[in-house]
């Protein structure tokens, strides 16, 4: 019994390997302006109205406006984040209660309101209404008269003014106006009620815009902002003006929606040609973010037609021909740069991370302001395990445009995986009210919540994007992982078997070849939850399922492995399962990334992203005493640092047996060592001892 007083030992080793990141404190105003598009103007302790640089703290008194063409975005200490649409006019009073919410009188526009954190009742003022508003997710107008509308999505809302009051719940709208009790209306399609907070790409190359001289020369600051991918850059020039010839109308349309303002944008299309090329490139593109049908009359002719061609396939979930399309855009217009990045975009989704990131340099010398194309230079830093490198391109992104929903999930991703759980956490939740209509934003956002034990608010969030798109399979996975982690094993399969049938559904950053992978980690988690259930031969065959839809998982291999240790003899007289075992851990090992979870013998973490993974040290112990005399203990240290994965593991055994000389013992230690050197190549380094001891282990029969 000595050799277990030795596992203590085992988490001192490699601690010192260990990198623990502190959070960082909340904020200390009550609310914090993080994105802003154009113009936005505060009013703070009652001074004149000055513009308001990013970062700007709001606190009660303050006020804060956007002009035309303008967006912004302010987030409490308590994550809840508040959208704001052009000309809107906000002021935050104090709480009406103490240790309470404040209370945000919108003057005039458009907010939208989104939250997971838990905190008191929020109050809302209009010229017209008040809204005790116990929602989490809820849209509030307010039109030039004062005539206030509440959508709620999610949660309740009570409306009331001096005439009377109504009760809101998920799924309903309320109106208010002068001198009338507040009633239902019937709520329009979501879409349309939140189009101004979608983000819109640019899909019009320069070069085809039928402008004259005068209009280019007069055009000339807008549109080198516009070719160098800085829309909002091109937005801010006085030189927009009205009228003018179809191709300026056309420009205005494109740089409009580049801050939501889809029917303005509309409005100056109406009187382009309806059969003109660029007009039906940016209606496609608008029902592509919308994903609804777009009529198509033969293909595309120009480099424009062809990107919205690539954005709309895409939402259809027709990833190859959005390819075709983007490299049809290049080959017609081969100094687009947004062209370029779309097919970088493309060709990551499809996995082919070095024909990626030769098509994104090109992207990124012709458009070096693009957001898109820095976020997604993020994405293949964080792929090759450079977090730093890659937050910093997330945080350029942001710089450049803040609206983009990509930039802040990546970021936050990043901040999770240094170890700061809540401000990564803050940024998947701005992420989400920046782009509420995109499913994986959600999924992901639950997903953190799932890391940090908050199941409530992971299942909530995880039926919200089953909600948004019930063709996205990525909210079914999720789901069903936290399920299996509550032991609701029956809907924990429902749920993976409704994402199995929905996989080749996945719309964005997934191709045929990543749906693969993605089948293999649905099988993989089914195994494991059969596993958990007693199934060991139903585990088996769906693991090695599993392994046959992706032989290079990871976690396929590494469930396979599981299941067959449910089958292996710990005595270790039946080795039949014996090389099996240790054939799929050793290749789970050899293909999971650095930081894609523990090198663990003993410890299995059932990790879809490798970016939930922080870097740290962790161990874990299991103790087992029989009546019979039987001890088991196993014991693991593991961590990661950077490009660096380790584990230490080992494992006792020992019986007394029934009969003379019957005893048994068994120790067994595991040091794995994992570095990365590049995004191709790692070290793998792996060392086992052992030492077995037995008396008479089989029975002996007299035959004298």
């Amino acid at each position: 019994m000595g050799r277990p007083l030795l596992f203590g030992l085992m988490f001192l080793l490699g601690s010192f390997c260990g990198i623990m990141a502190a959070e960082k404190p909340a904020a200390s105003g009550a609310a914090k302006l993080v994105e802003k598009e154009n113009v936005v103007d505060a009013r703070l302790k009652n001074l004149p109205w000055k513009a308001a640089p990013l970062g700007t703290e709001l606190l009660p008194g303050d006020r804060l406006r956007t002009g035309e063409f303008s967006r912004a975005a302010i987030r409490f200490t308590d994550l809840s984040v508040v959208r704001f649409n052009e000309l809107s006019s906000y002021e935050l009073l104090p709480p009406a209660q103490p240790g309470g919410k404040g209370t945000i009188e919108v003057k005039r526009g458009w907010m939208y309101f989104f939250s997971r954190e838990k905190g008191g009742e929020l109050q809302i003022r209009t010229p017209v209404a008040n809204g005790a508003l116990r929602g989490t997710e809820f849209v509030v107008h307010v039109a030039d008269d004062g005539r206030t509308t509440m959508t709620v999505f999610e949660g309740e809302v009570e409306m009331s003014n001096a005439q009377g009051r109504v009760l809101l719940a998920s799924g309903e709208q309320g109106e208010a106006t002068a001198g009338r009790a507040p009633h239902k209306t019937a709520m329009i399609e979501a879409i349309n009620i939140i189009q101004w907070c979608l983000y819109y790409p640019g899909v019009i190359d320069p070069a085809e815009l039928p402008l004259t001289a005068a209009e280019r020369q007069r055009l000339g600051a807008s549109l080198t902002a516009y070719r160098e991918g800085d829309l909002l850059g091109a937005l801010k020039s006085d030189a927009l003006g009205v009228g003018g010839s179809e191709g300026a109308r056309l420009y205005r349309a494109a740089v409009m929606l580049s801050t939501g303002q889809v029917e303005k944008a509309r409005g100056e299309l109406r009187r382009c040609r309806a059969d003109h090329p660029l007009r039906r490139a940016l209606e496609e593109m608008i029902a592509a973010v919308q994903f609804k049908d777009f009529p198509r009359n033969g293909e595309p002719t120009t480099a424009s037609g062809w990107m919205a061609e690539s954005y709309h396939r895409q939402s259809r979930g027709d990833l190859d021909a959005a390819l075709k399309a983007a490299r049809k855009a290049v080959q017609q217009s081969p100094e687009f740069g947004f062209a370029w990045v779309r097919v970088a975009e493309l060709l990551f989704s499809f996995g082919k991370t070095q024909d990626a990131a030769k098509a994104l340099d090109r992207g990124i010398q012709l458009a070096p302001r693009n957001a898109k194309a820095h976020a997604l230079r993020g994405f293949l830093r964080s792929a090759e395990n450079r977090i730093d490198a890659a937050r910093a391109s997330f945080e350029q992104a942001i710089a450049l445009d803040g609206a983009l929903g990509d930039a802040w999930l990546g970021r936050g991703l990043t901040l999770i995986r240094q170890g700061r759980e809540q401000e990564g956490r803050g940024d998947l939740q701005t992420a989400a009210a920046l782009e509420p209509n995109r499913s994986i934003l959600r999924s992901y956002l639950g997903k953190a919540f799932s890391q940090v034990g908050n199941a409530p608010k992971a299942n909530r969030e995880f039926e919200r994007a089953k909600q948004i798109d019930d063709a996205d399979p990525t909210p079914w996975l999720y789901s069903a992982i936290q399920r299996k982690q509550e032991n609701r094993y029956n809907q924990a399969v429902d749920d993976l078997e409704r994402s199995l049938d929905l996989n080749d559904n996945r719309r964005t950053y997934r191709s045929r070849f990543l749906l693969d992978q993605d089948r293999a980690v649905r099988g993989a988690n089914l195994a494991s939850i059969y596993l958990n259930a007693g199934l060991r031969e139903q585990s088996v065959r769906e693991a090695v399922r599993a392994v046959a839809n992706d032989p290079s998982s990871a976690p396929a291999h590494l469930f396979l492995a599981n299941s067959y240790n449910a089958l292996r003899d710990p005595s270790r007289i039946n080795l039949r399962y014996e090389t099996a075992w240790f054939n799929e851990v050793l290749l789970s090992n050899l293909l999971s990334p650095v930081g894609g979870g523990p090198l663990s013998q003993f410890v299995s973490e059932q990790e879809y992203s490798k970016m939930f993974e922080k870097d740290g040290v962790g161990a874990s112990s299991l103790f087992e005493y029989r009546s019979t005399g039987q001890v088991r203990e196993t014991a693991s240290q593991y961590g990661t640092a950077g490009n660096l994965s380790w584990s230490l593991d080992a494992e006792y055994l020992f019986n007394r047996g029934v009969r003379l000389n019957n005893k048994f013992s068994n120790f067994e230690g595991y040091g794995t060592f994992k570095l990365q050197l590049g995004p191709q190549d790692s070290i793998f380094l792996q060392a086992k001892i052992g030492n077995l001891g037995t008396g008479d282990v089989f029975q002996r029969y007299d035959q004298g």
